[in-house]
């Protein structure tokens, strides 16, 4: 599957697990990298909705549109279904922070 990133920096850490580390810290770093692998194996989004470690699951209210997938923790990385063979990595964000 094709991903787009809705930032420069979401796009920067996917290169190397360096750049993700420095961006996000080391444990989140890592599960991003190991995340948007595992998106790009799949054919099309329905395929990751099979895939019962990631977690997936759909937002509501103003989020509506939008999945998490889990990381780490409290942490989710959040994307947007563009096609069926395309996402949008829209941010990592702690579900539980401020």
């Amino acid at each position: 599957m094709e991903i787009e990133f809705s930032s420069n920096r979401l796009a920067n850490a996917s290169l190397s697990l360096s750049e993700a580390s420095r961006f996000l810290g080391v444990p989140i770093g890592r599960k991003y990298i190991q995340r948007l692998a595992v998106i790009r194996a799949t054919d099309n989004f329905s395929q990751l909705h099979g895939l019962r470690a990631l977690r997936l699951h759909p937002l509501k209210g103003d989020r509506a549109g939008q999945y998490a997938i889990t990381l780490t923790g409290n942490y989710r990385l959040i994307i947007e279904k563009v096609k069926e063979d395309r996402v949008r990595i829209m941010n990592v964000e702690d579900y539980h922070g401020d």
